[in-house]
């Protein structure tokens, strides 16, 4: 786990990122099983509406809620450009929030081109422990793979059959 501590205009832009990303279908759904998971950023969502306003927030996340943070970082970038030209999202909830965090869009929405930058060097900012959380997602990718074949290799041995498939 990695503690995120982030200033109170960094915490409103990574809750900004969450709606986002919890915005779009399919995001809490986990790509292998294709079942929803309870490993994204709805529980960052939850922990940091409470916080927001705060001089500092703290929030514990994994390697993977971090990585997905960083893609939702990624995504507001272009969201807010998208919003700025048109003044509307298709989002959900992502315009409504971007009202109550940053007033000044209802009724201006190019001033959302302003907020780009942030999410943008907030990401270059956390850039060291989001490489450090994609080795540990790496790390433990290879770990399992090598347990996968491991226990692949002596199939026959579980099944009691001896060293040419036959019976002991």
């Amino acid at each position: 786990m990695t503690l995120l501590q982030l200033r109170a205009e960094d915490a409103a832009v990574v809750y900004l990122a969450t709606v986002y990303h919890l915005g779009r279908p399919g995001s809490e759904t986990d790509a292998v099983t294709l079942q929803k998971h309870d490993l994204g950023l709805q529980s960052v969502h939850d922990a940091l509406l409470p916080e927001l306003g705060q001089a500092v927030v703290e929030i514990e996340v994994s390697p993977y809620q971090l990585t997905r943070i960083e893609e939702a970082l990624l995504g507001i970038s272009n969201e807010l450009k998208q919003y700025a030209i048109a003044g509307r999202s298709i989002v959900p909830r992502f315009a409504e929030t971007l009202h109550w965090l940053y007033p000044e869009t209802a009724d201006d929405p190019g001033s959302a081109l302003d907020l780009v930058q942030h999410p943008v060097m907030l990401r270059n900012r956390m850039a060291g422990a989001i490489a450090d959380a994609r080795a540990a997602i790496d790390a433990a990718a290879r770990e399992a793979e090598e347990t996968r074949q491991a226990e692949r290799k002596g199939w026959w041995r579980r099944l009691g059959l001896g060293r040419l498939g036959r019976s002991n």
